[in-house]
């Protein structure tokens, strides 16, 4: 995950970014808030999971993970699950979307113990929980960033942040524990974690080899592995370089791999790529499948409503014939 904002030369800090250069106009009238909302409901955000391994650096987080134990032994499963939650969570119709966050934080209660290494955590800590939200939302706003190609200015940061806030409140813990609400706080508060709580944890080691060195999915038959050995390295890299990619430098210096410019340059390939698809690729093949039936519904809804009359009182030519 990453914080979407420019590095100050030779700081190490996160700097809020200049305005851009020229204003853009979405072909449908929306503002920056809701084409960030839009875009969650899109495939691209997958391209980019792997920077939400900034997660597993806490190291109650790590704690966690490690007893469940689902990383580690059924990591497409997890992702799958993890991936039909975020989807009610953020593009399900209302009642749906507060039912699912008010389950997942009913089934987090059970999480909590100690580790192996002696680090007790628990799920709804604020500092845990909060910290999974964060993350969340810096992986979605660099992938915005990283396929639209818009810069996003101070304002705009805030914007997106605010919607952000809005779309998960049923997820926020109740008085000081929940979200801040200034956006410069915010990346104040994560330069913090990143120079005093993150670590390189064994989550982060599993979950980084799991990434470069995919197992064959569970929905692939046993028949698709010759296949899926010379598929899954190449896909598992894309993933790696594209997630890594928007992470805050200081999280992906505490990765296992180390960053090089080439890397660089395969990240500003495989995001121009991503930025032509986006433009040239119709929104319903794009969309997953929970938002492209909602916005399928909500046309539906508009034109059957546009067909309908204004009054039932008698039309003015036929009363008066």
């Amino acid at each position: 995950m990453t914080c979407p904002v420019q590095q100050s030369a030779g700081s190490g800090q996160l700097t809020a970014p200049a305005p851009s250069s020229a204003a853009v106009s979405w072909p449908d009238g929306d503002d920056i808030a809701d084409r960030f909302e839009r875009f969650a409901g899109t495939v691209y955000i997958a391209f980019f999971a792997a920077g939400l391994f900034d997660q597993a650096m806490l190291p109650e987080v790590s704690a966690a993970l490690e007893n469940t134990g689902r990383i580690r032994n059924a990591p497409w499963g997890r992702a799958l699950r993890t991936a039909a939650s975020d989807q009610i969570a953020f593009s399900g119709q209302d009642a749906d979307r507060r039912a699912e966050m008010r389950r997942l934080k009913e089934l987090h209660r059970d999480v909590k113990g100690v580790g192996a290494n002696g680090v007790r955590y628990s799920a709804l800590m604020p500092e845990s929980w909060n910290w999974i939200l964060i993350s969340t939302f810096f992986v979605h706003s660099g992938a915005f960033v990283a396929v639209t190609g818009h810069r996003l200015s101070p304002a705009e940061d805030q914007a997106i942040w605010d919607r952000y806030r809005q779309l998960t409140e049923e997820l926020q813990l109740p008085g000081r524990s929940r979200l801040v609400e200034s956006y410069p706080e915010l990346c104040a508060y994560y330069d913090r974690m990143v120079a005093e709580k993150l670590a390189t944890t064994a989550t982060l080691e599993n979950a980084t080899d799991i990434v470069l060195r995919p197992p064959l999915p569970d929905f692939l038959p046993v028949a698709a592995t010759p296949l899926w050995k010379l598929v899954g390295p190449v896909a598992g890299h894309v993933g790696y370089v594209l997630g890594f990619g928007i992470m805050h430098p200081g999280v992906r210096a505490l990765t296992p791999v180390r960053w090089s410019r080439r890397h660089d340059l395969e990240f500003a390939v495989l995001t121009r790529s991503l930025r032509l698809a986006n433009r040239l690729v119709p929104e319903a093949i794009t969309q997953t499948p929970l938002t492209r039936n909602r916005r399928r519904y909500a046309q539906l809804m508009k034109q059957y409503r546009g067909i309908g009359l204004t009054s039932f009182a008698a039309d003015k030519v036929a009363a008066s014939r």
